[in-house]
């Protein structure tokens, strides 16, 4: 018994000592990563490669069908009836001697050497791949024998198609401009609120539902509140400017640098234009009540060109801020790796903003330096470095100069008084000023997208009376004081940076930092957060932005003052349908004496959120 269990293992051992070798053979030069080449393969290049494979198979089966029902599939040599040539007649004999000694003559009642049915096949195919499959299939001319020449026929086809579809194609847009993806669907969030305004008490409801279906994006703002103390339904909301349009918060179609149309109407946040050398981190509505509808739109042709541009707000009573920036990839049809990303842009910004603004004994005013009308000019222009699927890297190149001079700003810089009182003209006079600035983003992605982020660098150079990234939210803060802050500007170089990462698309939060090297009055800093947390554990959801400007001194980052601008909203959802939570509004909003001063709006809620 010992020496048969002995006998099966050595057996057993003997086996797997003579396997191995296979073993090794057949695992030889396989990839050592191959099980965890999931963790960066783009999944829907995966899944497009595989649709458009399937969809080949089709044509080809059923071209194969097609010619099967029609009697005239070639037939392999090998299954070719010879039954025919087994009778021998005279007639039959002399027409083959005379066809077999003819070197430039075939009788076309000569059966013609079959062709390899493998060689006719592949010839099928490619027909069927160049050719929509209820189109007629082109016809095989059988006689011909040289099937070399044939392989060389069908090859030559295939590479001149080959080469006219690659020049035909775009390269994708793969623009770190565009974002962060969101998740389809919406939501809707409202209930009974109690908030005081320019110190009146309301109690009443907040709608604010939000959709998203296809391309298709619209988001509301409902606010119905009964004044306490007056007895009445607040209408302040519906006059003036855009009156019962600010109920739309946004309508959108498309995605920015994604879709080649995309138009967004409504409340303008944290919008770019080109890269960010004019027009960046620029928000139109720094007021709760008085919220304005803008537009910004992106529109491209095949990748090749495009304009994209914004307009601030639709208020009758005067031009507002206006920029354009037409652009073109005109190496995109290249295929050179690099060159085919090259995009140049020109930006033009216009303000004439003349929008009324009460005060507190019932008169009006309007921006001083913008009567006349300022702008500015840019030129900017990118390209993509590096694309694998974990990580995108872009390189970009601004250039522009701002257009503010003017006979009522030259004035009233000669007038600025010095520290001892006395009046002091400029000394240099006041010129328009440039700057330049260089940058990369970073956009990475980890584990299969499951987290992803974009870091962006960037170097600014200016001279004297300009400042980077002008037309930013605290533009629309006041424009009079930015304005006026140029005539001290001095020549400086700084930093620009910011960061923005998402985690399964639930999470995301970002910031900047515009940071001169010597930051003073003259040269500010600037700082922004967002953040938006949808229903982490099922329970909380946190959505928020924040940003201030004109900082001389970054321990005033988070000073609340006339320079910032505080959005939060936080909910806690106590099922799949009710929930308690916040609305925080930091902004310049209108108080009891009819002008607008940076307040705060606290509404706690009590209602309903439902996801779909």
């Amino acid at each position: 018994m010992n020496l048969k269990k002995t006998f099966i293992v050595l057996s057993t051992l003997l086996i797997a000592f003579t396997s191995f070798p296979l073993l090794a053979q057949e695992t030889e030069g396989e990839d050592p990563f191959s099980d965890y080449s999931y963790l960066w393969e783009d999944s829907k290049a995966k899944e497009k490669e595989a649709k458009r494979k399937a969809k080949e198979e089709a044509k080809k089966k059923k071209a194969e069908d097609k010619l099967r029902k029609q009697g005239s599939f070639p037939v392999a040599t090998d299954t070719v009836k010879t039954d025919s040539l087994q009778t021998s007649t005279p007639e039959l004999d002399s027409l083959k001697s005379d066809s077999l000694n003819s070197t430039n003559n075939i009788v076309a009642d000569t059966i013609p050497e079959p062709i390899p049915a493998d060689t006719v096949r592949n010839q099928v195919i490619d027909s069927v791949q160049t050719q929509d499959p209820t189109d007629d299939i082109i016809e095989i001319d059988q006689s011909t024998s040289d099937s070399d020449n044939i392989d060389d026929a069908i090859k030559e086809r295939s590479k001149k198609e080959k080469k006219k579809r690659e020049a035909a194609e775009i390269p994708p847009i793969n623009d770190f401009r565009s974002g962060m993806s969101s998740e389809p669907g919406g939501e809707f969030n409202g209930g009974f609120t109690f908030t005081q305004i320019g110190g009146q008490n309301y109690v009443g409801m907040v709608l604010s539902p939000e959709f998203k279906i296809w391309k298709l994006g619209l988001g509301l703002n409902v606010p119905i509140l009964y004044g306490l103390e007056d007895q009445k339904i607040r209408t302040e909301i519906f006059k003036d400017g855009v009156g019962a349009a600010r109920l739309i918060r946004y309508l959108r179609y498309g995605t920015q640098k994604v879709d080649p149309v995309y138009v967004k109407a409504g409340e303008l946040d944290g919008t770019m234009i080109g890269f960010g050398g004019l027009i960046n981190n620029y928000t139109n509505s720094t007021s709760y009540e008085k919220r304005k509808v803008g537009l910004h739109y992106d529109i491209n042709v095949k990748g090749l060109a495009g304009i994209e541009g914004m307009y601030s707000d639709f208020d009758p009573n005067s031009f507002n801020l206006f920029a354009i920036r037409p652009y073109v990839r005109p190496l995109a049809t290249t295929g050179i790796p690099i060159i085919k990303t090259f995009e140049i842009g020109s930006t033009i910004v216009r303000d004439k903003d003349q929008t009324q603004k009460p005060t507190s004994d019932s008169t009006f005013v309007t921006n001083t330096f913008t009567a006349d009308g300022v702008g500015a000019f840019g030129i900017d222009a990118g390209m993509t470095l590096l694309r694998v699927p974990f990580i995108q890297i872009d390189f970009f190149l601004n250039w522009s100069k701002l257009n503010m001079e003017s006979t009522v700003l030259t004035d009233s810089l000669s007038n600025i008084f010095t520290t001892d009182g006395a009046p002091e003209e400029l000394a240099d006079g006041y010129a328009d000023g440039s700057g330049f600035s260089a940058g990369l983003n970073f956009r990475m992605h980890f584990i299969a997208d499951v987290f992803s982020t974009d870091i962006r660098i960037e170097r600014l150079t200016y001279n004297e009376h300009y400042l980077p990234q002008f037309f930013d939210t605290n533009y629309e803060l006041q424009k009079d004081a930015k304005i006026l802050s140029l005539g001290s500007a001095q020549s400086m170089s700084g930093i620009y940076g910011s960061i923005t990462g998402h985690v399964l698309n639930k999470v995301q939060i970002g910031g900047s930092l515009m940071i001169p090297d010597e930051i003073s009055e003259s040269s500010p800093a600037l700082v922004r957060i967002n953040a938006d947390l949808d229903r982490l554990a099922d329970k909380i959801s946190l959505h928020g932005s924040y940003i201030k400007g004109d900082l001389s001194d970054l321990k005033d980052a988070f000073t609340f003052d006339e320079s910032s601008v505080a959005k939060l909203r936080f909910i806690y959802h106590m099922n799949k349908f009710l929930a308690a939570g916040l609305d925080y509004y930091w902004a310049f909003a209108q108080v009891e004496d009819g002008s607008f001063k940076a307040t705060k709006y606290v509404a706690p809620y009590f209602g309903l959120s439902i996801q779909f």
